[in-house]
């Protein structure tokens, strides 16, 4: 009986202890919501936006707002979320050119000044925005541009599609060459928190598990509430406030300014070189 009683009295311990761990959790939560930015927290959407959804853009949208430990389990793989925006890219980036003379109307043989610049890269100001455990940046929208230049203009234009639906946004801009006064590569910065490896949730969660056995295999007397807590505390500890730190993710985008108006367009580092070369470019025909 008095083992009976011993188990009944355990097992009420790591109830409770569950209960307050999800108080601290609700705790740590609300303070860390109310000090991040809007653009941090941004996993702000319902899952009611799930309906008339294909497949992969729920999958998309599962990825973003899939947290915690069920979260990195049944949520799709970075590789896969990857896969799924090359797959965009690959499809829009084909069309770019011709999207673009369309949206332009014109033909092929008007814009042959130099070669068209391809740019593209994430939308900070996304649906869906977060930095994964392979400390890599991401988001639910992207952004392409295709620079054309004909002898005395450069015509901009640019897609943004988003993979949590089917939304997509085209705007174009042509600017005579002696209007532009500005061609500006824009070095930003975003600081936001690495996200919680997954070595301290497994810790934690271990902690805790580790605390209740050894609590069982002390015959369930009051040294067995310490270790049971000791488990518990140390469990809170890693999965919660261990593993956490700022990290600056550094940004590029391209400002084109003329008198009343300005393009802007996200790029990556692999697209300055041709940014150089369309400056030099500038140069050459306003002087």
């Amino acid at each position: 009986m008095y083992m009976f009683g011993g188990i009944i009295s355990t097992v009420l311990y790591f109830i409770g202890g569950l209960i307050l761990l999800g108080i601290i959790v609700r705790i740590f939560r609300r303070r860390g919501g109310n000090k991040r930015k809007a653009r941090d927290a941004n996993i702000h959407h319902s899952s009611a936006g799930m309906r008339g959804k294909t497949s992969e853009q729920k999958k998309v949208i599962k990825y973003f707002m899939s947290t915690g430990l069920l979260g990195m389990i049944f949520r799709i793989s970075d590789q896969e979320f990857d896969n799924i925006l090359n797959k965009k890219l690959h499809g829009y980036r084909a069309q770019l050119f011709q999207r673009a003379l369309q949206a332009h109307g014109m033909d092929a043989d008007e814009v042959n000044e130099i070669a068209p610049i391809y740019i593209g890269g994430y939308c900070e100001d996304a649906r869906y925005v977060k930095l994964f455990n392979d400390l890599t940046y991401r988001a639910s929208e992207y952004q392409l541009s295709c620079l054309l230049f004909s002898d005395k203009q450069m015509y901009a234009y640019r897609l943004n599609f988003e993979l949590s639906s089917a939304d997509k946004v085209e705007q174009t801009k042509e600017y005579f060459y002696k209007d532009i006064t500005d061609v500006e590569v824009i070095h930003g910065e975003i600081d936001i928190p690495k996200p919680r490896p997954l070595k301290y949730v497994l810790g934690g969660i271990g902690s805790i598990i580790g605390g209740f056995l050894l609590a069982i295999a002390t015959g369930f007397t009051g040294v067995s509430i310490f270790f049971l807590l000791c488990g518990l505390v140390a469990g809170i500890i890693l999965i919660f406030f261990l593993g956490y730190e700022r990290m600056v993710r550094h940004k590029l985008a391209l400002r084109l300014t003329v008198p009343g108006d300005e393009f802007y367009c996200a790029m990556s580092s692999e697209h300055i070189g041709a940014i150089q070369g369309m400056k030099a470019k500038l140069r050459e025909k306003k002087s």
